[in-house]
């Protein structure tokens, strides 16, 4: 959308119709959260007017797992731009921003979910789970972009950043075997675990064998805790007088985390596990829990299940999560009408997400835009994209989303399609292009 500041986050060379001032916080604001194929009514469920997760007794094991993937991913990200601004200085377009950005992603087999849902079995019962992982961080950035033509078809831009760490958490079970033994589970893992943020303070616990592990966190004067730089490089071609190409790469760099604040854990060996509380009946239960009470209780069952020890603490260096972006659009009707593709590629951990995403962008006069989009891989024909943008002379307002929501649940959470965003900003218009 030509005459959104936001257009630059996408690709640095992109340059909006005017400099911009954005209104402090709300300059930008975006939440997303993306999947490989499980949707979130594959894990909420309404049951008797509320809402249960699917540990409630009333969830049939079989039909939710075979909605299942054999390895599951979400991922989840935040940021919003604290303060940011763009102008034009001759030929060049300058943009400086601070933001607040945070991601987390987490990856957990099939094997886990069964192991959960079906409770305690008969003796001997055995289950091998491998590779659960999970990923989370946050840090305050501060960049400095700038773009200029280089001919008339080719324009180029980059962004250099610097990384102020608030905090990261990085955990990884490569393996854990359970067999039933009587009542209770005797556990065998391994696995590791990093979680960096000033004023960290494990809290341990000691397990029957006289073990002790961490079973919580707290918090001590929390403060910045790594640092580290980043880049977005990115360029656009005049292909014809209707067709333009551009691709970018956004977010090459690291987050180097002191040692101070740095807690490292290893888990290998032996120990016994109770159980899931919420073991799994066909039919629905006199006095099911309901959603807060069930996650409360798998969040405490998990705490019992990975038993860290605490190793001595040592710095770490983390890669930032980049992005790959190829689009074109082809405009027609003396720019009123265009048509876009756009190649999307998120470079997680341990798999990279991937979407491609059509458009169709209307500027019937200059101060208003409106683009509608749909996205291919992980929609699922559920989920269609839109946008607007007003710039009259005082105001710029962005809104959009690449996948609007149609079915939510009592507590407004979407549960239909594979990934939802949203993205919104106010900022104040300043003088254009030369």
């Amino acid at each position: 959308m030509e005459n959104s500041p936001a257009r630059t986050a996408l690709n640095p060379a992109f340059r909006p119709e005017r400099g911009y001032v954005s209104i402090p916080v709300l300059g930008a604001v975006n939440a997303s959260y993306t999947t490989n194929g499980i949707a979130v009514d594959n894990i909420l469920f309404p049951k008797n007017g509320k809402t249960v997760t699917f540990m409630d007794n009333s969830v049939n094991t079989e039909s939710f797992l075979n909605n299942l993937k054999d390895n599951n991913q979400i991922n989840a990200e935040f940021g919003t731009q604290i303060l940011s601004g763009g102008w034009y200085a001759g030929k060049g377009f300058w943009t400086v921003d601070v933001s607040l950005k945070g991601l987390a992603n987490v990856r957990v087999p099939k094997t886990m979910f069964e192991f959960m849902k079906r409770g305690n079995t008969a003796e001997g019962t055995a289950y091998d789970i491998r590779d659960i992982s999970a990923y989370a961080e946050s840090y305050l950035e501060t960049g400095v972009g700038y773009s200029r033509p280089i001919t008339e078809k080719l324009t180029v831009g980059g962004k250099v950043k610097l990384l102020l760490g608030v905090g990261s958490m990085d955990a990884n079970i490569t393996h854990l075997h359970a067999v039933m033994n009587d009542t209770k589970w005797s556990v065998t893992s391994t696995g590791t675990m990093s979680a960096s943020m000033k004023g960290l303070v494990p809290e341990m616990e000691t397990d029957e064998q006289g073990r002790e592990y961490i079973s919580s966190f707290d918090f001590d004067s929390p403060g910045l805790s790594g640092f580290g730089m980043g880049v977005d490089l990115g360029a656009t071609y005049q292909l014809t007088e209707n067709i333009t190409l551009s691709a970018a790469v956004l977010d090459l760099g690291f987050v180097s985390w002191n040692k101070s604040g740095n807690t490292f854990g290893e888990v290998n060996g032996t120990f016994d596990f109770d159980g899931f509380d919420l073991a799994i009946g066909d039919h629905v239960a006199e006095g099911s829990q309901g959603m807060g009470e069930q996650f409360d209780a798998m969040k405490n069952d998990f705490e019992n299940l990975f038993h860290f020890t605490q190793k001595a603490s040592e710095g770490r260096t983390s890669r930032l999560r980049s992005t790959i972006n190829v689009g074109g659009e082809y405009r027609m009707l003396e720019n009123k009408l265009g048509f876009g593709l756009l190649s999307f590629t998120r470079l997680y951990s341990p798999k990279a997400y991937t979407e491609l995403t059509v458009s169709a962008n209307y500027r019937p006069i200059k101060w208003f835009e409106a683009a509608l989009s749909y996205s291919f891989i992980h929609s699922k024909f559920k989920t269609y994209g839109l946008a607007l943008n007003f710039t009259p002379s005082w105001i710029n307002f962005f809104i959009g989303s690449d996948y609007m929501f149609t079915k939510v649940t009592p507590q407004f959470i979407p549960v239909s399609g594979n990934a939802t965003n949203l993205y919104m900003g106010i900022s104040v218009p300043l003088r254009g292009k030369m």
